[in-house]
């Protein structure tokens, strides 16, 4: 069993557990196909814990803002080929530094006004392919928050389970 599926059951019980109205409110996991068509999309490659994550949950609905870590809700998959397909469409053009927004970034966490955390596919601009970077619209750093989406399901569920984890 891989790593981060441990990471995902147990993140569930906690959830269950401790915010049961958040966790009830998450929306039915996708399939496989649903994953390989937002690939062929984009033309990208998912990280497996990214799937494995989609596959548990895919996000929460609109309707809710309550935050899944700090001020970021959990985007749901529809939310994310929507968003993405925004960014990408305004490279070149309204982000005119190639730096701004890369196509191979995937933004999986928001907090509702247009920053995200993202899925850093293929590292265009550094680092490791599957890192997690920040975007925030006001600011023009692009930090790299965590090695993986594996790392962040690990840092997230420790915080969970000791009780440090924070909501906005």
């Amino acid at each position: 069993m891989a790593q981060h599926r441990e990471l995902i059951g147990r993140m569930d019980a906690w959830l269950a557990v401790r915010r049961p109205d958040y966790h009830a409110l998450l929306q039915p996991g996708v399939d496989d196909g649903a994953l390989d068509a937002f690939e062929a999309k984009f033309s990208l490659k998912l990280p497996e814990a990214f799937r494995a994550l989609y596959r548990w949950r895919n996000g929460q609905p609109n309707s809710s803002f309550d935050s899944l870590q700090g001020n970021r809700m959990f985007s749901a998959l529809e939310d994310i080929a929507d968003t993405k397909e925004m960014l990408d469409d305004m490279i070149g053009f309204d982000f005119e530094d190639p730096a701004t927004w890369r196509r191979g970034w995937v933004p999986f966490l928001s907090n509702g006004g247009g920053s995200y955390l993202c899925v850093d596919i293929d590292a265009e601009g550094g680092g490791l392919p599957g890192q997690l970077v920040g975007f925030w619209k006001a600011d023009e750093d692009r930090p790299v928050e965590h090695a993986s989406v594996e790392a962040w399901l690990a840092e997230l569920v420790a915080s969970m389970e000791a009780g440090t984890v924070e909501f906005d």
